[in-house]
């Protein structure tokens, strides 16, 4: 039943409208740019990244504001789109933490082994 259900929803129109064209940015590229500000703010006291690091890693990527900009205007009213995207960035914040996390465990173990 739930199969049927999936199917049924999937071929509808949920009234959502869908994305207003293609950007000139993929979404793999915004996921990974917005992952990395994300993480970068992180790190900040404020959660709030300051310009000349958030155009250092816009740089980095050659990505421009402009450019996720018109990314999240093409796609922004397309809401089953989008939050995919949100919902990606949030599970590869919280990838790059476990990671970061677990990173930090091994040193910590190793150092207390070399004792």
């Amino acid at each position: 039943m739930f199969f049927l259900l999936l199917a049924t929803l999937s071929g509808c129109d949920l009234g959502f409208p869908e994305s207003e064209g293609e950007a000139e940015l993929d979404r793999d590229t915004f996921v990974a740019t917005y992952t990395e500000l994300r993480l970068a703010a992180m790190e900040w006291e404020s959660a709030r990244l300051p310009e000349a690091e958030r155009n250092r890693i816009l740089s980095e990527r050659g990505v421009t504001e402009d450019d996720l900009r018109e990314f999240v205007r093409v796609h922004g009213r397309n809401v089953p789109f989008m939050n995919e995207i949100w919902n990606e960035v949030a599970d590869e914040v919280s990838r790059a933490l476990q990671e970061e996390v677990e990173a930090a465990e091994a040193e910590e173990e190793e150092e207390e082994a070399g004792r």
